[in-house]
C-alpha cells in the first residue's frame, strides 16, 4: 500500500546524539547504581544536582547560583 504521507526525518544532528550519549552514561554510570537508595530515601542527592549543572544539563529551569543557566 502507497502512502501519500512524507516519510519523517527523526536525525537530531550529531550535538545531539552526543548529548543523548553522554545523558546516557552519566545515568548508567552514576544514578542507575544508587537508584534503589533514591527511591527508598526519596531523596535526589545534591552531587548529582551539581554534576548536572556541570554537564550543562539543568538549563534554564535552575537559577544560575544552583549550577542552572537563568
Amino acid at each position: 500500500m502507497h502512502s501519500s504521507f512524507k516519510s519523517m526525518n527523526f536525525d537530531l544532528g550529531q550535538d545531539i546524539d552526543m548529548l543523548r550519549d553522554a545523558v546516557y552514561q552519566f545515568a548508567q554510570g552514576e544514578i542507575a547504581p544508587r537508584a534503589e537508595q533514591i527511591d527508598i530515601d526519596n531523596n535526589f542527592p545534591a552531587e548529582l544536582w551539581e554534576q548536572f549543572g556541570a554537564m550543562g544539563l539543568l538549563g534554564m529551569t535552575v537559577e544560575e547560583e544552583y549550577g542552572g543557566t537563568d
